[in-house]
């Protein structure tokens, strides 16, 4: 049992350096890229070559290479934050070469920090509305840090202010690379106007339509229609009697034979025109009670025939 526990163990610590190799050899690879890209004066190369290395296996030699390229990048400030991490780093170290990289560290700290811009976002206490928050390009600025002068790197940096229910504020500021000093305020926010959505439309019932205006020129023709054949076939009827009476009345067969024929024809005209009085009288009754509209159609004809007198009707009933 022993022997396979120290065998494990043996394992394990050769496994472990094995798999760390590969790291280290990186970051040695990209630190050697980084001093060849600085020797050209390809500062953005080599700031990124050294920061990777940095990430890969940190090394305080790496630091302060990437301290020197970020000052020929002309971002001082971050040049000066990175040699300021590295003294506070070795502070507590006592061997020689820590107590070395420090004092390197923290001369060219203090060589730059008279160089450095500086840029104080000012927030008025009486634009200080609740949630309030400051944002430099996408980076949140803390409330300790404002109204306060802080170094920065050169350029153009958009400072954004929001709040709940609050229209968000967008300004821009442009700072030097070297001794610049700038002031930024942010103004107090306006209330966000509350958008009410429309209401949907409401369906309205159908309004009925409108009744067309009551037109009474077929309803009076009918009536008068009525009373005139009424009246005609009472006159026709009156007369038929007075030539029957002369045909009683009458010696001459011949005469007598016509007057009565003439007293007949007198009867059936009477009978027709009191046929058609007692209809134009129905229809001008329906024509009162009915609807306006559904007289519109109908046309009156007069209608004459031998032993017939009336009118006609043409229409929807």
């Amino acid at each position: 049992m022993n022997h396979r526990f120290l065998i494990a163990a043996a394992i394990v610590s050769v496994a472990a350096p094995a798999s760390a190799q590969p790291a280290k050899a990186q970051a040695e690879t990209l630190f050697r890229q980084g001093r060849d890209f600085m020797t050209a004066g390809k500062y953005d190369q080599a700031c990124a070559a050294f920061e990777s290395s940095q990430k890969l296996d940190p090394a305080t030699t790496t630091q302060l290479n990437l301290a020197a390229c970020r000052e020929k990048n002309g971002q001082l400030a971050t040049a000066w934050g990175v040699f300021v991490d590295v003294e506070r780093q070795l502070r507590g170290d006592n061997d020689d070469k820590s107590k070395q990289l420090a004092q390197v560290a923290q001369q060219k700290a203090a060589a730059l920090e008279p160089r450095l811009s500086k840029l104080t976002i000012k927030v008025p206490k009486e634009h200080r509305v609740s949630g309030l928050e400051v944002l430099r390009d996408a980076d949140a600025v803390d409330q300790g840090a404002w109204d306060a002068p802080l170094p920065i790197d050169g350029g153009t940096i958009t400072i954004t202010a929001r709040a709940p229910g609050h229209d968000p504020w967008t300004g821009k500021v442009t700072v030097k690379n070297e001794g610049d000093t700038q002031t930024i305020e942010v103004p107090a926010l306006a209330e966000a106007k509350v958008v009410v959505a429309p209401a949907p439309p409401v369906d309205k019932p159908d309004e009925p339509e409108e009744a067309p205006p009551v037109s009474h020129t077929m309803p009076i023709a009918f009536s008068a229609g009525a009373v005139v054949l009424l009246g005609g076939a009472l006159g026709f009827e009156l007369w038929g009697e007075s030539t029957y009476d002369q045909a009683k009345k009458e010696p001459d067969p011949a005469k007598q034979d016509s007057l009565w024929s003439s007293a007949n024809t007198k009867r059936y005209v009477s009978e027709g025109m009191l046929g058609a009085g007692v209809a134009c009288a129905g229809v001008a009754v329906w024509m009162w009670l009915r609807h306006p509209a559904e007289t519109e159609k109908v046309a009156v004809t007069p209608l004459a025939a031998p032993g017939l007198a009336g009118l006609a009707l043409d229409g929807r009933f």
